[in-house]
């Protein structure tokens, strides 16, 4: 009841294998510089007007919002930014912010973004809770499909200092967002389909 009209979702899958050895193709698709323009480019020029062709879509930006995960997150409104008339918000779970994007933030991101919707979260360590990310998690490695997902438990912690200064950026230039902090929570996808219901009630849910 709180989204409505409900939303198509088009997922797209993490890429696989490396661009060179050792170093992840998404990685650089979801990144800064000419792979991640190239990969922001092809879903906004390319892969949302063959999705606006095919559905009964609104086609206005208020209708499209991105939504990613750790790169993905970072991916997402670095897609905002870079397509504005397109998108109409995004969120950003456990995001890996790059310093490019806090820059474009900084720089075009006051007029770009202060009639978006955005959304961000995270978990990791909290020292004014006192909660620290645990090591193990049992739950991790007994999931349907994936017995070895360790969480990467140092990870949320360690993408905070990126977090902060996005949100700082933002503050500054007065741009409206939604953060929301999980003390312990692990940086993976268990952790973020336990609270994904927020995003999208915070992107697509019935304005009150």
């Amino acid at each position: 009841d709180d989204v409505d009209p409900l939303p198509i979702l088009v997922l797209l899958p993490s890429a696989d294998g490396d661009f060179v050895p050792g170093m992840r193709r998404r990685h650089l698709e979801y990144g800064e510089g000419v792979h991640g323009e190239h990969h922001a480019d092809f879903i906004a020029e390319r892969l949302m007007p063959l999705i606006n062709d095919r559905f009964r879509t609104v086609t206005e930006a208020e209708g499209a919002m991105a939504i990613g995960t750790s790169m993905g997150g970072q991916a997402s409104l670095h897609l905002l930014l870079r397509h504005p008339t397109m998108f109409g918000g995004a969120a950003c779970l456990s995001p890996a912010f790059q310093p490019a994007t806090i820059a474009s933030v900084a720089t075009s991101g006051p007029d770009l973004l202060k009639s978006k919707n955005i959304y961000i979260d995270n978990g990791g360590d909290d020292e004014n809770a006192n909660v620290r990310v645990p090591m193990f998690d049992l739950f991790d490695h007994i999931t349907p499909k994936a017995q070895w997902n360790p969480g990467y438990f140092w990870l949320d912690t360690q993408l905070q200092p990126a977090i902060d200064a996005t949100r700082a950026t933002l503050d500054f230039h007065k741009v409206e967002y939604c953060y929301r902090k999980f003390p312990g929570g692990r940086h993976n996808e268990r952790e973020w389909a336990k609270r994904i219901d927020l995003p999208l009630i915070h992107l697509l849910g019935k304005k009150k």
